[in-house]
């Protein structure tokens, strides 16, 4: 069964010895005979298989190059979050839960020293009461100098626009968008082109959001023009994190008294 069709591969949903249903991804044949592009599939391979967080979808097995090039991932019946945005808004609640996993998952990958640089809603994958980030071919090291780097305009940094290298600044901008889709429902940069697009991250601010005044403005604070007085992700989770309803606490038992005449 067909799962995925993209550019570069196709992903199935496969059983899989000892493993249970997997999603299969396999290269296009012009991938594998392709070396630069063979050798984007072989590092998925190879970091799917070597980094390990609760909120990075896990690769089971993988060849990385030559005809039997493929790589086996956890399959995830409800699909992407982008799928699941289609169906309508999460509630705070769970978009709170899902920018938390998220988040956490993208300060691993900053800390071993790779950037993701493609944070969306379509590489967020669901499970039940879990949300993982995937699709790992997009990685690019910190320290890598090349201009050349992937990503979505609806995500892009304003930097990035202007030809500015990416960075951890310019992929907390991305997580910004989505922070800022999943919170209130909408994209806060539009456009029908993509020199609309593009001005609208370079010029517009984000429409008011309607969230508590904390959140609103280290959302905001992620938003920033300026990379360099963008809020860091950790301390934007720590905000995001003192969203969440605590608890409510029990009803005390009523006490009864007795009057004695």
């Amino acid at each position: 069964m067909l799962l995925g069709l993209g550019r570069s591969a196709q992903v199935y949903l496969a059983e899989a010895p000892g493993l249970g249903q997997v999603a299969l991804k396999l290269p296009k044949k012009e991938v594998r005979q392709d070396p630069k592009l063979a050798e984007r599939f072989a590092r998925e391979v190879s970091f799917s298989l070597s980094l390990k967080h609760p909120h990075l979808v896990r690769g089971l097995a993988g060849v990385p190059l030559g005809e039997e090039a493929f790589l086996a991932l956890e399959y995830f019946p409800q699909g992407t979050l982008e799928a699941r945005l289609l169906k309508g808004r999460l509630s705070q609640e769970e978009a709170v839960r899902a920018l938390l996993q998220i988040g956490e998952a993208l300060l691993y990958l900053h800390k071993k020293g790779f950037l993701h640089q493609d944070v969306k809603p379509a590489n967020v994958f669901v499970g039940e009461g879990i949300y993982k980030l995937g699709d790992l071919g997009t990685l690019r090291p910190l320290l890598d100098r090349t201009q050349e780097y992937t990503g979505s305009p609806h995500y892009l940094a304003p930097e990035l626009y202007l030809g500015a290298l990416p960075s951890e600044r310019s992929e907390v901008y991305a997580y910004g968008v989505m922070a800022y889709e999943l919170l209130t429902g909408r994209r806060p940069f539009r456009g029908e082109t993509l020199e609309e697009l593009r001005d609208a991250h370079l010029l517009l601010p984000p429409p008011p959001t309607g969230l508590p005044p904390r959140l609103d403005k280290a959302l905001k604070r992620l938003l920033a023009k300026n990379p360099e007085e963008r809020l860091t992700l950790k301390a934007f989770l720590e905000v995001l994190g003192t969203t969440q309803e605590p608890p409510q606490a029990k009803p005390l038992p009523k006490k009864r008294f007795l009057f004695w005449k």
